[in-house]
């Protein structure tokens, strides 16, 4: 067993090089008191295994490193040619490698000259690979700091990556003056995958931020048309990638298919079920075992509903899905949606690193909103305070996102007497004499009705059920709180891909025609790569 739980041990620091001993040690244990007891058996582990001891991303890095360690390959193969090529000798040696049998009377006619071996080696034609799958980063010409930095494992500093990049751009402009961005990304990936630790955009955990490559690749991208900025030619970029829609992003189960032993008119049924268990019961249904089991059994359904085109009215969907409205349904229906526990993710994000961003800001305030909201003290509640200095860094007023109400006003005096944006909005109760923020409840608002509330006394869980709204109905982040929205996904939800956003394109005056043309999203929202490399240089040399 012993040399069981080395062999989990060297996987482990492989795939998670910077996760503490102790973490791997409670990892095995685990494992082995699941009755793991070989190598092999590592393809059964599921991700509930191991889900309280790992973030999401981490969780799935892990099996699926646990899935290729477990599994063995091999392959055969049989090479045919005609049976001139075979001397007589090479036939008569039972014993050899190369050992054949040539066919017998009783073979077909058309196999009668086919022996099933033979020695002929076999021919390919090489693949022909292009300058940045083959180009050789000229490291004996970066700064001396840059080559400790790689053979240390320590990140270098700004002004040092500057160097680096700079020889880099003139490195790669040699081969071709104006590189397209796939063609930079191509070689900054390389780049990445020898040395994460050094130029990688990392989490405080080790995981990679936006595939790890996306502050290099601005830098690298950005050099590259600096030095072009004079030339006459035409500058070009890759026109092949498309971005995925919207609606879709970051999901897993967007459109799901009916449970096998359910039918459309079985589901309907459920879901009426459901409607009358909340006419009866109303919100206190969502308590009964029942509901939960019919919630989850109904998924598909729920989903089918949301995407029909042109999209339905929130109020009808609220009218067939009374439950699917409530906090604990959201978080369910979201984490159905996407493999993510919303809360849990966003509350374990803040332990990590809230307290880390508020020194990063008090350290490095980038501008006059967040040196005063430093100033004002103090607040009870950690994740109140880091939204408000991201969305103060970001220059996103705070009415973006979060509005505020009477401390005594109900669900209708909001809808009767205020006037609310179409997009969602997380509302607050304010104390009238104090004018601060009293965490007794919120609500969330949406096509100017309130579609849900809750009296829990914690701003993370309303943060987190608006947050999962725009995903359960397929809405874009709006304009006046799309950084804020899309730092959360990717440093506490753990929604990371490569491309795409899901914030609204912003319209702009085309420079060739003068008309107003939809501006085209970049694929990671630059504001927020940046703040996120930032990050985590600082804690890098904070810790």
């Amino acid at each position: 067993m012993a040399n069981v739980s080395e062999e989990i041990k060297e996987i482990i620091c492989k795939t998670l090089p910077n996760l503490s001993q102790e973490t791997q040690l409670q990892i095995i244990s685990k494992l082995q008191s699941s009755g793991l007891e070989s190598k092999e058996d590592l393809k059964y582990v599921q991700q509930e295994d191991i889900a309280d001891l790992l973030p999401v991303i981490q969780c799935r890095k892990l099996l699926d490193a646990f899935k290729l360690e477990s599994n063995t390959v091999t392959l055969d193969f049989e090479v045919i040619p005609t049976s001139s090529s075979l001397s007589s000798s090479e036939c008569s040696l039972p014993g050899s490698p190369s050992q054949c049998t040539l066919p017998n009377s009783s073979s077909s006619p058309n196999s009668s000259s086919i022996p099933t071996c033979s020695n002929r080696p076999s021919t390919s034609t090489p693949i022909k690979k292009t300058w940045p799958e083959t180009f050789q980063v000229p490291w004996e010409q970066m700064p001396a700091a840059i080559r400790t930095a790689i053979a240390n494992g320590t990140r270098p500093t700004p002004p040092e990556r500057r160097q680096m990049v700079r020889v880099l751009a003139d490195a790669m402009t040699k081969y071709e003056e104006n590189p397209t961005r796939a063609q930079c990304l191509t070689v900054v990936r390389n780049i990445i995958r020898q040395y994460p630790k050094t130029f990688a955009d990392l989490t405080s955990h080790g995981s990679l931020l936006c595939g790890g490559y996306t502050t290099l690749l601005i830098q690298v991208k950005n050099r590259i048309e600096n030095i072009n900025r004079d030339r006459s030619f035409s500058r070009h970029r890759s026109s092949t990638g498309k971005r995925g829609p919207t609606d879709t992003y970051g999901c897993t189960r967007f459109h799901p298919e009916i449970p096998p032993e359910e039918t459309c008119e079985t589901l309907e049924q459920q879901r009426q079920k459901l409607e009358g268990i909340y006419r009866q019961d109303g919100a206190g249904g969502a308590e009964r075992a029942e509901v939960k089991h019919l919630m989850e059994l109904t998924f598909s359904l729920q989903r089918r509903h949301i995407n029909i085109l042109p999209p339905p009215d929130i109020e009808d969907l609220k009218s067939k899905w009374p439950f699917l409205f409530l906090p604990k349904y959201i978080y369910a229906h979201f984490q159905l949606l996407t493999d993510i526990n919303v809360l849990r993710s966003l509350e374990l994000g803040m332990e990590e690193c809230g307290r880390t961003i508020i020194e990063y800001f008090r350290e490095k305030p980038t501008n006059k909103e967040v040196k005063r909201i430093l100033s004002n003290g103090v607040d009870n509640d950690l994740t109140l305070r880091v939204l408000q200095l991201l969305m103060a860094h970001f220059g996103e007023d705070s009415t973006g996102l979060i509005l505020l109400t009477d401390v005594s006003a109900t669900a209708a005096d909001v809808e009767t007497t205020l006037s609310y944006p179409a997009s969602p909005r997380l509302i607050l109760p304010v104390s009238g004499a104090t004018e601060q923020v009293a965490i007794g409840g919120w609500m969330i608002t949406l096509e100017g009705h309130v579609i849900s509330e809750s009296i829990t006394p914690t701003f993370a869980t309303g943060l987190a059920a608006v947050f999962a709204i725009y995903y359960i109905f397929n809405l874009q982040y709006q304009h006046e709180a799309a950084c804020t929205l899309e730092f959360i996904q990717r440093r506490f939800i753990g929604i990371n891909p490569e491309r795409g956003t899901k914030a609204k394109g912003s319209k702009v005056v085309s420079k060739r025609t003068g008309v107003l043309v939809q501006k085209k999203s970049p694929v990671v929202n630059t504001h927020v790569a940046t703040l996120l490399k930032n990050l985590a240089d600082f804690e890098w040399n904070f810790v």
